[in-house]
């Protein structure tokens, strides 16, 4: 058990709820279908969950061949902005390169054994959409395609854990799909790409020095930059907007605009980043949860805390929305 969960938590258990929520949101925007299946959906959950935590481990695993774990502890030491180092369990020695490699295999499997469920009872539709998320999300740092390092990171993981993911979820849920799904899933895949550019431009320095080439790179400039931020930030809003005019979506999902002032926020901080890196913004209470915020503060890493918290925030502030909307319509 100890084995499990030591490896659980370096699997990054801490962001399952950026794949959980969506599958939750697809799941719930099922019910009251009448194919709708409440075993295949804790199937199709549980698959999830085990494909993300098998993703991590993969995309550590790749890192560590490329010794980029030494790139960011040297760009650390030099005392320029990076965040804690992403898998101190490899370069301490707790576990060797062969038995992540096994682990994230295993966890894969699992995944795939809770699909084949899915695959016999909902047939090929379901399958061919696991098939794209896996393959995106095993080349996301793996070779020969490493879609992370030529700019294409942040847009393979968005297009995986939004538009993949829900539309598989809510295929196995209930065997069907629908436009007000498809609409949600873009919007959830807007927000995790947010997730992800938004600790790309942070960290664009110690990225370029370990070979990566995020969007943020690709970008170059400050104002494209924040361009990319803007049609992240406020696109899904946009959509949604045109979907309740056009009754896509039950007007309870109105409620999404609720989280309107965080997108503003975050975009706001992102762009003093860019332009005023050293200044300094106090936490506020309606930003969400910020875990572990002393050992943070002891870091130094508030810089980064506050903007991609906000970021996770949004996307799951959206999800818990999604989801109530869902279940009073």
């Amino acid at each position: 058990m100890k084995k499990l969960i030591f490896w659980i938590q370096n699997a990054r258990a801490y962001a399952l709820p950026q794949s959980v929520l969506p599958a939750l949101v697809a799941v719930f925007m099922a019910v009251g279908n009448e194919n709708f299946s409440i075993g295949l959906s804790i199937a199709a959950v549980f698959g999830v969950m085990l494909a993300h935590l098998a993703v991590n481990l993969f995309d550590d695993y790749f890192d560590y061949q490329f010794h980029s774990e030494d790139v960011r502890q040297q760009t650390a030491e030099e005392g320029q902005r990076a965040r804690i180092a992403k898998s101190p369990y490899l370069t301490s020695g707790e576990a060797t390169p062969r038995q992540l490699f096994l682990v994230a295999s295993l966890f894969a499997l699992a995944a795939i054994l809770l699909g084949c469920i899915v695959f016999i009872k909902r047939g090929l539709t379901p399958l061919y959409i696991a098939l794209a998320a896996g393959f995106l999300g095993f080349f996301y740092s793996g070779k020969p395609i490493r879609f992370c390092f030529h700019g294409l990171g942040e847009l393979v993981t968005g297009l995986i854990f939004g538009p993949l993911l829900m539309a598989g979820v809510h295929y196995a849920a209930c065997g069907t799909l629908n436009a007000g799904v498809w609409v949600v899933a873009v919007a959830v895949g807007l927000w995790v790409v947010n997730i992800l550019y938004t600790h790309s431009v942070m960290e664009i320095s110690t990225d370029k020095k370990v070979g990566k080439k995020t969007l943020a790179e690709v970008l170059k400039t400050k104002p494209l930059q924040l361009t990319a931020s803007a049609i992240f930030n406020f696109t899904p809003y946009i959509i949604l907007l045109i979907s309740l005019i056009l009754k896509h979506l039950h007007p309870a999902f109105s409620a999404i605009f609720l989280l309107l002032p965080l997108s503003v926020t975050l975009f706001y901080l992102l762009h003093q980043f860019c332009y005023h890196p050293d200044r300094e913004f106090k936490r506020q209470w309606w930003f969400g949860p910020i875990e572990h915020w002393d050992a943070i503060s002891e870091n130094h890493l508030e810089w980064f805390a506050i903007r991609w918290f906000l970021a996770r925030n949004i996307l799951q502030f959206a999800s818990i929305i999604f989801i109530v909307c869902s279940l009073v319509v």
